[in-house]
């Protein structure tokens, strides 16, 4: 029994001088600590991390009409929860009827904002939203629907365009819209984004689903969308369907090219359809965009369930991810949908679950956008994200032409503490920390653990970490050396 009990002592005090052993100043023989000398490190993919922010018809904001305060609180706490939960983008909607959350020259103000458009909210949100989003290290995709100016119930300003360009305007169903054939409506809106890209510090341009209206294309009424006129004098004999598609694309073209000349560190992406199918119908082709490289990223709103009978979320996912090409793809995912009656398979947050490792697991899928923001409040949902978010990530986005890779940073560790150093001209630092990998002997997972502006991180014992530099393009230096805190 004796020797028994001296055995156990003998052991346990084996085990306490092994698991406090150092190598290089480091901690290495805890089994959850990285060994230098043995294990390895996964650097995961960057992962975009998106969230509509609905002002049309105020879904998402602002909740309050015509004081500016009260708007400003508003999105502060829409802006707060994305932090929370460690999103990385907030797509703004800033166009939604042909009028301005911003103070433009070019169109009235927006009716969501005062309830009467063309009045002054007495702030200028889309400045106040870039602000406060990039305090949160939020991209600020600023959201324009290109051809919608609304319900005919609605009064338009007295200065708004089509008041004094009544012939660009087709109505629809009851709705306004610009008429996409017409070559100074294109006109107007390059010059509408040009002006957005030139005086906000912006990170996108973001366009929706909303092209030609849903019915307009149809074989047997094909002009009940009424722009036979301008058919007749700029299709140059093109069937008119044709004409439509190309009246699309050549918009996206030249959108393009005037983003790229005005300032080429501003993005431009599009949320199509999730279905090609379902955008061919709107005259509007993801694939013409994407094979000629006219759009930085894309985001099919695939809006149904694994298993649906006509668009399964999983044959949709490999269909955009084996036609990425060079094109950053992220996926829409219908948060609006958390346990509604009418989609009983959103019911389960499992089915959030899926849908994210599918795109974690796609080599070509890059992200997720969520529609929309308040959807992200529900106390469940928004808990069970968490888990699937843990860590944060920095934006799969940049545009690495002629971009130098940033300072590699210099750092120290005092006590808990790891600074840097080093760095001219500091855009933001990515501290990492390495966690062990459940599945794979020998392998650490660099997490995200903070993005920071100062000069220091404070960590955790026992857990090592590297440091990288980031510039404004999203481009990463090379790592730092690692660090083992005791």
């Amino acid at each position: 029994m004796a020797l028994k009990k001296l055995w156990i002592i003998i052991l346990i005090s084996t085990v306490v001088i092994s698991c406090s052993k150092k190598y290089g100043g480091l901690i290495v023989d805890d089994p959850a600590v990285y060994n230098p000398a043995t294990d390895h490190i996964t650097i995961e993919k960057k992962e975009f991390r998106g969230v509509w922010i609905a002002t049309v018809g105020n879904l998402d904001w602002p909740v309050t009409k015509g004081s500016a305060e009260a708007q400003k609180q508003e999105l502060i706490a829409l802006l707060d929860n994305c932090k929370s939960l460690n999103m990385n983008a907030v797509i703004l909607q800033v166009r939604p009827t042909a009028d301005a959350f911003y103070s433009s020259a070019l169109e009235p103000w927006s009716v969501y904002l005062t309830g009467t458009q063309g009045v002054d909210p007495g702030y200028d949100p889309l400045a106040f939203a870039v602000e406060e989003a990039h305090k949160r290290n939020l991209e600020l995709h600023a959201w324009l629907n290109p051809y919608r100016i609304g319900s005919t119930s609605v009064t338009l300003a007295a200065n708004h365009v089509v008041n004094s360009h009544p012939a660009w305007m087709v109505v629809f169903n009851n709705v306004r819209y610009f008429n996409p054939g017409i070559p100074e409506v294109r006109t107007h809106l390059v010059n509408v984004v040009k002006d957005i890209v030139a005086r906000y510090n912006i990170d996108a341009i973001h366009f929706d689903d909303y092209f030609y209206p849903s019915g307009a294309k149809s074989t047997t009424n094909p002009f009940a969308f009424d722009d036979r006129s301008a058919w007749e004098s700029y299709a140059g004999g093109l069937d008119v369907h044709l004409w439509r598609s190309a009246n699309v694309n050549t918009m996206v073209k030249v959108v393009s090219e005037a983003i790229r000349a005005t300032n080429p560190k501003v993005f431009f992406g599009i949320s199509p359809a999730g279905k090609r199918e379902n955008s061919l119908e709107l005259y509007a082709d993801p694939l013409v965009w994407i094979n000629s490289s006219w759009i930085d990223y894309l985001v099919p709103q695939i809006y149904w369930e694994f298993g649906h009978p006509t668009a399964d979320y999983n044959g949709l996912a490999n269909y955009w991810n084996d036609n990425a090409r060079d094109v950053r793809m992220f996926i829409g995912i219908a948060a609006y949908k958390f346990k509604d009656p009418a989609y009983p398979a959103f019911g389960s947050l499992g089915e959030f679950g899926r849908q994210i490792d599918k795109v974690r697991e796609k080599t070509n899928l890059y992200g997720e956008v969520f529609f929309r923001a308040r959807y992200l409040e529900n106390t469940e949902l928004k808990n069970y994200l968490l888990q699937k978010f843990e860590y944060k990530s920095l934006s799969p986005l940049t545009k690495t032409k002629g971009v130098l890779n940033p300072d590699l940073p210099a750092i120290s560790v005092n006590g808990k503490s790891i600074n840097w150093s080093g760095i001219t001209n500091l855009n933001k630092i990515a501290v990492y920390m390495l966690v062990k990998d459940p599945s794979l002997s020998n392998n650490f997972n660099a997490k995200l653990a903070a993005i920071a502006s100062n000069q220091s991180f404070t960590g955790l014992s026992k857990k090592s970490y590297f440091v990288t530099s980031v510039n404004d393009d999203n481009v990463e230096s090379a790592r730092s050396n690692i660090v083992t805190l005791n």
